[in-house]
């Protein structure tokens, strides 16, 4: 498990899992969108809100302060990044879309 350090306080982020999926869905993040840059703020907030268990609004208000303070946007974002690709149930999920794009992709060529 790695840490990371939001609005100067470090939390430790979990093994990312479908419990977190259903989160990261309530706070907006589509699962057909989970690595989308155009997506960073809602992403983030999201991510936010699983790793520090506060409610969205209060996630909001702790990365303001975060950038406020000096940190940056981008370093939530890629520590999210991370926590995904890293996560085995992500990775399966990941794995599974793209198996899907290759399919409707193959039957479309056809």
């Amino acid at each position: 498990m790695s840490t990371i350090k939001i609005n100067n306080k470090n939390y430790e982020v979990p093994e990312l899992t479908f419990a977190h999926s259903k989160v990261l869905e309530q706070c907006g993040v589509p699962l057909r969108r989970l690595i989308d840059p155009d997506l960073m703020f809602t992403i983030v907030s999201a991510f936010v809100t699983v790793v520090t268990g506060a409610e969205p609004a209060m996630a909001d208000y702790l990365m303001e302060q975060h950038i406020l303070g000096g940190g940056t946007i981008e370093d939530i974002y890629k520590a999210y990044i991370e926590a995904i690709t890293e996560s085995h149930f992500f990775k399966k999920l990941l794995e599974s879309q793209e198996e899907k794009r290759k399919v409707k992709t193959t039957v479309k060529a056809i």
